[in-house]
């Protein structure tokens, strides 16, 4: 009885931080959805291939990045467990500075490489320049982007999700409005919805600007906002392997949209379709990753075994339930979702056609979205990166080459391959993640114990 009424808590702990969260992050697919279903409807099938593509191509330049978040998030939360708000204030500031610097470098270096990465990618005629314009547009974004992750990770950190929501569904809403007004209203087509979602990042940033400050009072945040090596070092060593790990899982992602755009605008844009759908799944199924991060990373800070343990459960337990409502949800109305998308009836065939491989692999990757969760609060970034790139290694680019990529059937085989691999490799690891709780609880007794 009494393991139950803990686990009942955890679980009501866990939704409490998941709920603001699931909505939050469902906020960034309705934008790729919106911008599919923009897109979808404009004259040619060639702008929808270039938004979708390309939107998959801005993982490499931006979502490469999103260690930011991770890394910042992680640090927050433990030193929120152990009641440090100084702590949490300085590193804060010091992601900042990174994130903003990095960012000035992205969109220089991202700007002058834009050709290279289309001579890569070698996309069907059609596509070259709706997807060249894409790029170059979108690049301009990237110090608001990268620097909003770092201010994300921070309200995460803390707890303060529900500040996250809000953050999310204002800035998306005001993109999905400023890219139909360009796209379709001022008649810019994809570039219209490069420009709006630019203009966006920088009035979101403006906005969560507004929300620290609210949080903090401007004037102790500006006493912390100089960078310090101790925090900057600590930074690096956490986000390094965030990075490499990041840039490994989109190696499979990028290369699935790489590959069907080869195959032609008809496939480029079903596989699209696929992500823009997986993406909204998984953006929902973070909720409760973002929740363990949080519970995670305050139980190591504070050295609560219990607490870590039922979290655990209740990132599983939530995670499986939910993945098993969306299959049934995507089952029972995907095709017209798909219709609704997208007006060409090709596409939409072989979109459709894809909903059997969209079952296997939610199943095959939902838990690994719990299992980062955790480790990003344990800042355990090295066992993250390890397993990720053993999981692109082997199940991608070895069952690519062994299987070749001369069907959309080839391409999502080694998709599901690599979802499976990455839980496996990931969940192998969790014991030692528990014996790193359970150690810093014997310190934390040893200390409060009397001589």
């Amino acid at each position: 009885m009494r393991l139950n009424h803990r686990l009942g808590g955890a679980l009501s702990t866990h939704w409490g931080l998941a709920w603001p969260l699931i909505l939050a992050n469902s906020a960034i697919p309705l934008l790729g959805l919106a911008d599919a279903a923009i897109a979808g409807h404009l004259k040619h099938a060639y702008y929808l291939a270039a938004v979708t593509v390309g939107a998959e191509l801005f993982a490499v330049f931006f979502g490469a990045f999103s260690f930011l978040r991770m890394g910042t998030t992680g640090l927050v939360a433990q030193a929120v467990g152990q009641n440090a708000t100084t702590t949490t204030l300085k590193i804060l500031a010091n992601a900042l500075v990174l994130a903003g610097s990095l960012g000035l470098v992205v969109t220089v270096s991202g700007t002058l490489a834009v050709d290279q990465v289309i001579k890569w990618i070698k996309p069907n005629p059609d596509i070259l320049l709706p997807l060249t314009a894409y790029l170059e547009i979108r690049m301009l974004s990237a110090p608001a982007a990268l620097m909003s992750f770092a201010l994300t990770g921070w309200f995460i950190g803390r707890g303060l999700t529900r500040i996250a929501l809000y953050l999310a569904l204002g800035v998306n809403l005001l993109n999905i409005v400023l890219n139909y007004v360009f796209a379709i209203g001022l008649g810019m087509n994809s570039n219209g919805i490069a420009l709006g979602t630019v203009i966006a990042e920088y009035l979101g940033l403006g906005y969560g600007a507004f929300w620290l400050s609210r949080v903090t009072g401007l004037t102790q945040f500006l006493k912390n906002l100089r960078p310090e090596r101790i925090v900057l070092i600590r930074l690096l060593g956490i986000n390094g392997p965030l990075f490499v790990r990041t840039l490994a899982l989109q190696v499979v992602f990028v290369g699935l949209s790489v590959h069907a755009a080869r195959l032609g605008v008809t496939e480029a844009a079903a596989v699209g379709l696929f992500l823009v759908l997986l993406a909204t799944a998984a953006y929902a199924l973070d909720g409760f990753a973002f929740a363990s991060e949080i519970e995670a990373g305050q139980a190591l800070g504070s050295g609560q075994s219990e607490r870590f343990k039922n979290s655990l459960w209740a990132g599983a337990i939530l995670t499986l339930g939910t993945t098993l409502l969306m299959l049934l949800a995507v089952a029972t109305g995907g095709s017209y979702l798909i219709q609704a998308l997208t007006a060409h009836n090709e596409v939409q065939l072989v979109a459709t056609g894809l909903l059997p491989w969209f079952y296997g692999i939610l199943l095959a990757l939902c838990l690994s979205y719990w299992l980062d969760g955790v480790f990003i609060g344990l800042t355990r970034s090295l066992e993250m990166c390890l397993t990720m790139c053993l999981a692109t290694l082997i199940g991608w680019i070895g069952v690519l080459y062994w299987n070749d990529a001369n069907s959309l059937d080839d391409l999502f085989f080694a998709f599901f391959c690599f979802g499976v691999l990455r839980t496996l490799f990931l969940g192998s690891r969790l014991p030692a993640a528990w014996r790193i709780v359970m150690t810093r609880e014997a310190h934390r007794r040893a200390k409060s114990e009397p001589a």
